[in-house]
Order: structure tokens, then sequence, then C-alpha cells
């Protein structure tokens, strides 16, 4: 098919849709990392999709679609959000053993998060270590002086400008200062210049009793690869008037950059990033934001308490769940992701004949299934969502395993072809005796390039 402008209009608005769609909506970010490595796809994937494709059509009947703008729509939500659900079951499989994927814990959540990847192992992984963390990475700020908001800026009107230099470039901001503007007005002006030029640096301005300064910091944290810091500012050798550099103060107040410093069971190591992986396989971030409300005492505790309290925020032990718990957290995280599927789908709905289809088709799956669900603590209610109770022990995964095997075959199935679950007149059903391929009779619902002139 050749590509026209509205073909790329569909393009345009199918990714602005759903690129990154589980972050948009928050749609289980927790396995966001690994669910990504399930969205693509190898030859031989793509091949056995084309192959099913095929398959599908050699004994499908001919179907008279009249596609309406609401249930295309819903076709391609319906696909998306199989492909979502597919993704976190996926996320929560190891090595293809359906819920199996080690989850890891951290005592203390507002010091240093974590999350477990078992492909990045590299070797023996423990499976606890104590975390100390002496410093945070910190990025490179420049605070101008403080000057008084509301008064008019003492420079000469006329064109200026100044540099910023980084290490990867060199850029000159030029600007206007115009007869009776305030300070807070220049300062907020070159906010929005220095945010809208993406230069690897963001600016704000901060007020303080009726004082206002200019706030430029620096994207990339710790310190710096080359060079002493991560940006420098001057109009020393400027196109327009120079003097704004020393009239607001930019150089005054410098904080330089820092790398995050901790130890793992006492070995100390240092990180450009609050991001860093301890034996490949266990990804933890760290937290300086709640540094200060963790580290919080009330003035009547005695300085001991204080630097106890001090002490434990800056630490933390960090390990695998038991098994059991793992496959726990596995099937809470599969619980809320159908969850959210149906209620995407489904319950999003007002439309009633549009998802009559596919909710008839659920509740005879989960009714098949039932069995498998209630022996570990999962409840089908009566709109097919799914309550979880978790259990203290589990000791036989095999029934859940294969649940989450006969409901990846179902998500295969919607994927494939969602226009199944919209209502379509059959006009003839194929010939058994003279049975053919026809690969492009489903391919455009898979490809979901989909309107009223294709």
């Amino acid at each position: 098919m050749p590509v026209s402008f509205t073909t790329l209009q569909i393009y345009d608005q199918y990714l602005t849709t759903y690129r990154n769609k589980s972050n948009q909506e928050g749609y289980r970010t927790k396995n966001n990392k690994r669910s990504l490595r399930y969205a693509m796809h190898d030859p031989s994937e793509l091949k056995n999709v084309y192959s099913s494709i095929q398959w599908k059509n050699r004994f499908a009947p001919l179907y008279l679609n009249e596609p309406s703008p609401r249930s295309i729509a819903f076709a391609v939500h319906l696909k998306e959000s199989a492909n979502n659900l597919k993704q976190t079951i996926g996320a929560l499989s190891d090595d293809g053993d359906m819920f199996s994927m080690k989850s890891a814990y951290s005592d203390n959540e507002a010091l240093a998060s974590v999350e477990y990847e078992s492909e990045d192992a590299d070797g023996n992984i423990p499976s606890d270590f104590v975390l100390e963390v002496e410093n945070f990475a910190s990025p490179q700020i420049n605070t101008s002086k403080y000057m008084t908001a509301n008064q008019a800026v003492t420079l000469k009107p006329d064109s200026y400008s100044f540099d910023i230099i980084t290490n990867k470039l060199h850029y000159e901001l030029q600007f206007n200062v115009n007869e009776g503007e305030t300070n807070s007005e220049l300062q907020n002006k070159l906010a929005r210049l220095i945010n809208s030029s993406d230069i690897g640096v963001s600016a704000k301005v901060v007020e303080s009793h009726g004082s206002s300064a200019l706030e430029i910091t620096s994207d990339a944290y710790g310190l710096p690869y080359q060079g002493e810091r991560h940006f420098t500012i001057t109009d020393d050798n400027t196109s327009y008037s120079s003097g704004i550099v020393d009239y607001l103060g930019l150089n005054k107040s410098i904080k330089e950059a820092s790398n995050a410093i901790y130890s793992i069971n006492g070995d100390e190591e240092s990180s450009y990033s609050n991001s860093f992986s301890v034996h490949g396989a266990y990804h933890v971030t760290l937290h300086p934001e709640n540094l200060s409300s963790t580290a919080a005492v009330s003035d009547n505790i005695t300085a001991q308490a204080t630097a106890a309290q001090n002490a434990k925020s800056t630490s933390a032990k960090i390990g695998l769940y038991p098994d059991a718990e793992s496959l726990a957290n596995n099937i809470e995280t599969f619980v809320e992701g159908y969850n959210e599927f149906l209620n995407n789908v489904v319950h999003g709905e007002t439309e009633d004949s549009l998802t009559r289809i596919l909710s008839n088709d659920l509740q005879k799956f989960l009714r098949l299934n039932s069995y498998s669900l209630e022996k570990y603590g999962i409840h089908v209610n009566e709109d097919s969502t799914l309550d979880y109770e978790k259990t203290d022990e589990i000791t036989d995964a095999t029934a859940i395993k294969g649940f989450g095997s006969n409901i990846m075959r179902k998500l295969n199935a919607i994927s494939l072809d969602p226009m199944e679950y919209v209502d379509r007149r059959i006009c003839a059903y194929s010939n058994p005796n003279a049975s053919y391929p026809n690969p492009y009779v489903t391919s455009i619902y898979t490809g979901m390039l989909l309107n009223t002139y294709m």
C-alpha cells in the first residue's frame, strides 16, 4: 500500500495514542522495564503471526463489515490493551516459566527502591545485601543573587545575550530588556528561554520574602565526564550587550555536581546517577527527595536519638522474597493488570452492544478456569473482574501456570483479530473442499490500518 498523507495521519494518531501507553495511564509501571523486552519481536515470532493469519483465513467465512469510527477505535483499543496485558504476563515469567519471576524488596523504600531482572544477572546472585548511602548523586546548580522581585531592572533597555557552555555545545541566548521590566519578569523570561532551548540545563525562578532568584540546573547528574563543570555561564565574548551575568549574579552561588557514594555489604562504590545495578540483577533507585522527611525528628528528641534516626534512614536491606511470596506478588500484579485491561476496554465503553461479545467470551473463559483461579485465592466477580486475597503459602504453582498459558492463547487470539469482537454479518462460508489461504483478509485487522476508504 503506498504511503499517503492520510496513511501518515493514521500512523501518527496510532503512535500518539498508544506509544508508552502504560506510563500515560498508570498501567502497572512496576514491570515496565521488563515489559519493553516483550514488546519487541524477532523474525521467528513475526513469521508465526503471519502463519497464524494464513491458517485462520483458510477456514474463516466471508464477513460483511460496516465499521463505524467507534467500532474501529474499539478494535484498536482492544488490540493494544491485549498486547499490554501480554507484556505484563510476560514480564512475570522467567525463561518461559509462567509467574516464576522472582521479586525483590527493600526494607527502606523511602531511601531506595529496587526491581529484580534475572536476565541481567552477572553470576551468582546473593539472596540479600545491605546498602548504605553516604552521598546522593546531584546535578550542578547555579543560583543567582536574590533581588527585589517587583523592583524595576536597573540595566539600560537594550538587546543582551550571554553564553551557556556545556561539554557538548556552546549556546548563545539572546533577549531584550524592556523599559519598566521588573527583576522577576526578567528572571521568568530567561527561565522560559533556557527551558525552551533544550541545551542540557533547566531553569526556574525561586522566591523568598519578596525577593526572587534564577536557579539553573544541569540535566546531568554526577561528576562531569570531562571538564570541571557540566555548564559555564559567561558574557565575556557575546554578540549583544553584556552585563546580565554580573547584574543577576548567575555565577553567584554554584553547587557542584556530585556522584552517589554507597557501599554494598561494606564495600564502597560510586555512581554518576541515583540509579544503579547491584550484581547486575538488582536495579536500585535512590530517593534523595525523601531523606529530609525520613530523617525528620521532633525538637524534644535527644541528639543520640537523632543520630540513630539519621543512620537508619541512610541504610536499607535489599533482597529477594521467598519463592511463595514472589509467586503471590506475581499473581497480584497479574490480577491488577487484568482488571486494568477489562476496565479500559469493557467498562470504559458505555455502548453495551460494542462490548457484549467480548464480555460474554471472557465470562465463559473465566468459568472454564475458575477452579485454577480459586485455588490461589482469585475470585471471579459477576462483571468478570478479579479479586485476589494473598495466601500465606503456595506450594504448587502448576495450576496457575496452566491458566497463564491459557490466557496468553486467548490474548494472542484477541490481538490477532480484534474485529471478531465487533458485530458483523456472515455473507458466505468458505468451501471446505477447496480452502486456500488469503493473507489479506485478517492482515488489515492485524495491522489496524482500517478506515472506510480501504
